[in-house]
């Protein structure tokens, strides 16, 4: 399985970032690790809060080099997985309805893999992997290595249960900084928690060629957009 470099992040539309959305009735944009949050993405203030089924305990062990290695080795095998098979990510505002989908390249939809489906159905493309629990850790390794420079996110490690944690602070215009923890099962991303000035949520990430009718969003999703550009 390859590991660093370019080769994990992904991008799963044709277009780029920076296109708007609008023929889909939503924009959806996340990118968990690397951007700020607005509320109107699944990153936007939740409707309630979530608490982490794993949750840190006072055992908090500061990041040393083989922790990090560690980590590296598991966010790129996550995103690996993902991207190979596929991946559902729910949980999105406390709702397990709102979910992020990833098809495999070799399944793609008229070649754009990847869907949000928001509150009441509401459907958006999304453009690259790191929007995805299972890839913005290995994504942030990725462009670091390209640039020759190191991830500096504060990692720890919670030998109580287990888990990682990053932290992020996003500038001044963030109340209070962007933490993610991640819960970590036969070496995969399982789960994200995440901790910020907007709120708090959890995603649950499943990975595996997604449901028919998972697949069937993405589809709509494509058609919507490509009727209207």
């Amino acid at each position: 399985m390859p590991r660093g470099g370019g080769s994990h992040r992904r991008g799963v539309g044709l277009m780029t970032r920076k296109v708007v959305v609008a023929a889909v009735t939503a924009v959806f944009l996340p990118t968990v690790l690397l951007a700020g949050c607005t509320s109107s993405s699944p990153m936007g203030a939740p409707s309630e809060s979530t608490e982490p089924s794993a949750s840190p305990t006072s055992t908090v062990v500061v990041e040393s080099v083989d922790i990090a290695e560690t980590f590296r080795e598991i966010a790129h095998a996550s995103c690996d997985k993902a991207n190979a098979e596929g991946v559902v990510e729910s949980g999105w505002d406390g709702d397990l309805t709102q979910k992020a989908i990833l098809v495999p390249d070799s399944e793609a939809y008229q070649d754009y893999s990847a869907v949000f489906v928001g509150e009441n159905g509401v459907l958006a493309l999304i453009w690259e992997s790191d929007s995805f629990a299972s890839c913005n850790a290995s994504n942030a390794y990725s462009l670091a290595e390209e640039a020759g420079q190191e991830v500096d996110f504060g990692l720890t490690f919670n030998e109580a249960d287990g888990t990682y944690q990053t932290t992020l602070d996003q500038g001044p215009d963030q109340e209070a900084p962007f933490v993610a923890t991640y819960v970590v099962s036969n070496g995969l991303i399982v789960q994200q928690h995440i901790d910020a000035d907007w709120g708090e949520t959890t995603i649950e990430i499943t990975y595996g060629m997604p449901s028919e009718e998972n697949i069937a969003f993405l589809r709509t999703a494509v058609d919507a957009f490509l009727a209207e550009n």
